[in-house]
């Protein structure tokens, strides 16, 4: 589904110009506003069939195979009725997996509640499109979703207490305070080093991602060339951050910073091989990440995030 959907991208460049808060959906280049909400074939008129989201979806290609993510999901939607957290999300977002991550790491009891902010189209892959939905289209399909996201954008929960976040870290740090047991994604009681994970959680964010991003962007070969070099250094002044101790970067328990860091490291694997060809060096520092990666894959709550990559 992952790499599926991906594949049919036909202009990559104009993809990732588009995008700021969305990796692995197609992206939108806009619609017609509230009468989208009357166009045949879209979300929200009556008869019209949803993207797919796991097997039962009429819309779901039969050459995937659902995975661990799309087990959690349909769990999770399930137990909606019950639950007090609402996590608004989309299977496909790096940003909202941070959150998805930090809810399964707590153990909670949420709902999670799937938001496409693409219109539906049915003869594309999974129904997937690159139209995305104004703010006003959103708040007519999705009004609690607006109610805790103003921007309309994933991830944001939502708790029957009242409290309503949005923005991915920030909501992690929320998960984390709120429900003030282990495992905790900021040290307690040591200042300097919870102030640590905020900034190589931010690191992330504006330097391993974005230079991703930029080699995926750029056409131009050379140019390609000296983006990967730039990726690559910062991965290496990241490692270099990180517990000699390890797996994770803190040492032995998770941090924020790993759970900021693993929706991308999964993306630069997996997209960043099958449309650049990147492989990563095999240095010491990047022995270092792969270490990290092996560990953190194979923990239950951030496996458990991870959907059909097909």
């Amino acid at each position: 589904k992952f790499q599926f959907i991906c594949s049919h991208m036909k202009q990559i460049r104009s993809y990732f110009k588009v995008y700021s808060k969305q990796l692995l959906a197609p992206l939108a280049l806009g619609c017609g506003g509230a009468a989208a909400l009357k166009l045949p074939g879209f979300l929200g008129t009556e008869g019209a069939k949803k993207a797919a989201q796991n097997s039962r979806d009429e819309l779901w290609n039969p050459s995937w195979v659902e995975t661990d993510g799309e087990k959690t999901i349909a769990k999770r939607i399930a137990a909606a009725k019950d639950s007090k957290l609402k996590l608004y999300t989309s299977w496909f977002c790096p940003f909202a997996q941070r959150a998805w991550i930090a809810v399964e790491e707590k153990d909670l009891d949420y709902s999670y509640v799937e938001i496409n902010p693409y219109e539906v189209d049915e003869r594309l892959p999974g129904g997937y499109t690159k139209k995305q939905l104004p703010l006003e289209v959103k708040k007519a399909l999705y009004p609690d979703f607006i109610a805790s996201s103003p921007r309309g954008l994933v991830p944001s929960v939502a708790d029957s207490n009242g409290d309503k976040v949005w923005e991915s870290l920030h909501v992690v740090q929320y998960i984390d305070e709120r429900f003030d047991h282990p495992p905790y994604f900021l040290p307690r009681n040591d200042p300097v080093k919870r102030a640590h994970v905020r900034i190589w959680s931010d690191f992330v964010t504006e330097k391993m991602q974005k230079n991703f991003y930029v080699l995926l962007m750029d056409q131009d070969p050379a140019a390609q060339a000296k983006a990967k070099e730039t990726f690559f250094q910062e991965c290496r002044t990241f490692a270099k951050a990180m517990s000699k101790d390890g797996p994770y970067f803190l040492g032995k328990e998770i941090s924020m910073v790993d759970i900021a860091l693993f929706p991308f490291w999964q993306r630069f694997l997996w997209v960043g091989g099958h449309y650049r060809g990147l492989e990563m060096p095999k240095d010491a520092d990047f022995q270092r990440l792969q270490r990290w990666w092996e560990a953190t894959s194979e923990r239950p709550a951030f496996k458990a995030t991870l959907v059909c990559q097909d």
